[in-house]
Order: C-alpha cells, then structure tokens, then sequence
C-alpha cells in the first residue's frame, strides 16, 4: 500500500475510531451529566491534575520513541514494556500515598478513596501500552478501532448503570476503569508480540534519551492544562469547577477527536517521509488548510447555539456552564494545529526543542493566570484563550523552520477561515435570538443550516486556498 493510500486509509479508521468511541463517551458524560449534577464532575475535575502528570510519568515519552525508531526490535519493546509498567506501579505507590494530603487541600474527603480507585488505570493501561505502539507504528488503525468500539460500550454500560443505580461519582470512575481493563485485555489477547525478559541498558538509555524530553514537555503541558481546575476547584467551589468541566469535555470532544487523528496518523507517516523536506512541507500545507477548514466553524458554530444545545441536552441547572463552553470554543478551535506542529518537532527528533517550547509557553500561562485571577473566574477563563494564541506563534515559529513553511504564510492562510468563520459565528447568533421563542430544536438547528450554507458559500464564491484544496482533496484522494 502507498503513502497516500495508506493516509487516508488510517485517516478513516482514526476518524471512525474517535467518532464512535469518543461519541459513546461523549453520550454517557450528557446522561451522567444529568443524573450526577455539577458537584459531582466538580470532585473528578480536581484530581484531574494529578493524573495527568501521572499519565505522563508512566510513558515517559517513550512510546513516540519507539514510533520513530525505524529498526525498533523485541529487545526495544520489551525494555520500554517493562519501564512503563515499572513506572505505573511507582506512580501508584506515590498517589496512594498522597491522596490524604490531596484531600484536605481541597477540603474533600471523599477524595482520597477516588484517587486511590482510579490511579488503578494507570497500571492497567502500562500493561497494553506497547501492544497499542506496535499497532500505531504499523498505522494498523483499523484493528485499533476494533478494540477501542466494544470495550467502550461495555464501559459506558457500567457507568451509565452505576449511575442510574445511585453511585455518584464513582459510575465515572468505574467507567473509565473498565474501558481500560476490557481495551488492555483485548490489546494483550490479540497482540502478535509478547514481552519477554529482555531488558537493556542501552536500548532503555536510547529511547529515554528521546523520550524523557517529551515527558518533561508532555507534564508541562498537562499541569498547565489542568491548573485552571485546581484554581477554580480551591479558590471557587466544586460547583463552578463542574460548570467549567463539562464545558471543557464538551468543547473538546470535535477537538481532540480531530487532534486525536491528527497526531495518531500524521506522526508515522511524516516520519516515513522525514528525509524528503520537500515533501513534507507540502503535506504539513494541505493538512493545516484542511484542518482548520473544518474545526473554525464546527467550534464557533457550537458556541453560537451553546445555549438552546445545552438546555436541551442538560437542563437548566447546566446554564452557568454556557459563558465557559462559548469562551472555551476559542481556545479549543487551535488545538489540532498545535498538535500538528508539535508533531513536527517530533518527526525531526527535536525533543530538545520541543521541551525548550513548553518551558516558554508555561511562563506566559503562569503570568496570564496571576493577572486574570485577580479579576474573577471569567478573566481566568479568558486567559487560557490567550495562551493558547501565544502558543500557537511559538510552536508555528519554529517548526516551520524546517519545514520552509513561515508562521506568516501559515497565519495568513488560516486567516481568511477564521475571519468567514467569526462572520457565520455573528449570523447564527442573531439566529438563536431571533429564534427565541420557539422550540430549542429549532434554535439549535435553523442556524446551524443557515451557518453550513452560509459558510461554505462564502468560501466558494471568493475561491479560498482551503476548500480549493478539499475539494481538490476530494477528487483526487491526495495529500
């Protein structure tokens, strides 16, 4: 199979794997969302932090190693297998034990028995995690999918069961527990490679030196997603944090699922192709222009109908969550380009780089964060859209420079996207308040007709570079 036929192939099953599971996931949160009420997804929110950097410690950035090694053997795997599950015990060990001092800085005892609970994924997940790499680093996506669907059912199964039954916040946990426990069994069970006792020096010292750069990026970057919880979850209520939870998650299913296919499918196969510049460059062009062709209005088209969507699909007990979904959408509209362009850096083996980058945008967060937080929960909200624009100058700064692809080129041309985007954002908002008498399913989906029609018109009748290169795409299936 070709390079292209191979993309799109893996394109497919990426895109379908991330519809379907993280559309059931994205389905169980709405009914667990009411049945639970905000406190409860407040309470998760706050040791959200933790196990992100838990997450990241257990990896150690190895995995992306093992992707880019094009000679990796059985000795490369079977040292990263036993690293990884070394570190998931470690990591365990250490949250066990600090879940008391966890609860009582938010002033939250049932917190202790949720960490120690759900820290247990971490070990399940460094069971199967090079099963998965081999898969990813063969772009065998369709066989990923396969796994991913059923485990997820049986998954949201037992949280939506456990909620309906009265368990609270633990339906969430013992959600996520059995997703990872079904996918790591499936993933071991079907899996053509097995660990065996072979463990060295220096294959564990090759990838580390790779990878713990990545890692070192990778908690960064996790701390500072989830620092906004931890302000909000001390200094606010877990009510509010609620609020602000749900918007994320909710504004983060179109995003990461296409930042997921971005980043699962574009990482291998730019390393293919890693010695042709040229080549390159063109695909990192197609890519950005159709990319954010899809997720500028997908995203400023949500928040123009949050509220009708999110009394319909909520209740009213979920409004104060809205202001936090609209001002979200923004920041979440950037991330399949950063995930874009941190790949870049990876490709190249620039985890040096990559690490330097994070240091950088981490500072201005902190700095954005001790401003905003002086003025309310809203300006904390507001600062992360600020961040998020920051990074993306920096991380586009630097990897264009070798790929022969200017931040200012780039820039210039997501520039006509976003300005027809924010032009069919103000359009619908007229819509939905026009519309505001009628049914919410009204609300919610005349504008949306009227933004797709309006949006896509736009963009044809001036001939944008990005829906000439997706219809282009779509003729001819080629990157």
């Amino acid at each position: 199979m070709t390079l292209k036929k191979q993309a799109i192939h893996s394109v497919l099953w990426t895109f379908i794997d991330s519809f379907l599971v993280k559309g059931l996931s994205f389905v169980a949160g709405l009914i667990l969302a009411r049945l639970l009420g905000p406190s409860e997804f407040g309470l998760l929110g706050m040791i959200s932090i933790f196990i992100a950097i838990g997450t990241s410690l257990v990896d150690s950035g190895l995995s992306s190693s093992l992707i880019r090694t094009k000679e990796a053997d059985n000795t490369d795997y079977s040292t990263v297998f036993f690293t990884n599950l070394g570190m998931s015990l470690l990591i365990y060990g250490l949250l066990f034990v600090s879940a008391p001092y966890i609860a009582d800085f938010y002033e939250q005892p049932i917190l202790i028995g949720l960490i120690r609970l759900y820290c247990v994924g971490f070990v399940i997940s460094a069971l199967s995690a090079v099963q998965l790499t081999i898969l990813i680093k063969a772009m065998k996506f369709k066989r990923i999918t396969h796994f991913n669907i059923p485990s997820t059912i049986i998954g949201v199964c037992v949280g939506v069961g456990l909620g309906y039954m009265g368990y609270g916040v633990w339906s969430l946990v013992w959600m996520y527990l059995v997703t990872q426990a079904c996918n790591s069994i499936l993933l071991w069970s079907f899996s053509e490679w097995k660990p065996g006792l072979l463990i060295s020096k220096e294959k564990l010292k090759f990838h580390y030196n790779f990878g713990y750069k990545l890692m070192l990026s990778g908690l960064l970057d996790q701390v500072f997603k989830n620092i906004y919880n931890v302000v909000i979850g001390k200094f606010f209520s877990a009510q509010s944090l609620g609020y602000y939870e749900r918007a994320k998650t909710f504004n983060s299913y179109p995003s990461l699922m296409l930042t997921g296919i971005i980043g699962r499918v574009t990482y291998p196969m730019l390393a293919n192709i890693q010695d042709d510049t040229v080549r390159v460059s063109r695909v990192y062009k197609n890519i950005l222009q159709m990319t954010f062709f899809v997720i500028a209005p997908v995203m400023l088209g949500a928040a123009a109908v949050a509220k009708p969507l999110f009394l319909l699909v909520l209740g009213k007990e979920w409004l104060p969550a809205v202001p936090f979904f609209q001002i979200l959408s923004i920041s979440f509209m950037l991330y399949p380009i950063h995930a874009f362009n941190i790949n870049v850096l990876k490709v190249y083996g620039r985890s040096d780089l990559f690490l330097k980058l994070e240091i950088y945008k981490k500072i201005i967060i902190t700095i954005s964060i001790l401003i905003a937080f002086q003025f309310g929960i809203y300006a904390l909200v507001w600062s992360s859209v600020f961040a998020s624009f920051v990074g993306l100058v920096i991380n586009t700064h630097y990897s264009s420079q070798m790929i022969n692809y200017s931040l200012k080129h780039q820039l210039l041309d997501m520039l006509p996207v976003f300005v027809i985007a924010s032009i069919v954002f103000v359009v619908m908002q007229f819509g939905v308040h026009f519309l505001e008498l009628q049914p919410l399913i009204a609300q919610i989906f005349i504008p949306l007709l009227i933004g797709v029609v309006l949006y896509v018109s736009i963009h044809y009748v001036f001939k944008t570079k990005a829906i000439m290169y997706v219809i282009t795409f779509i003729k001819n299936r080629n990157l």
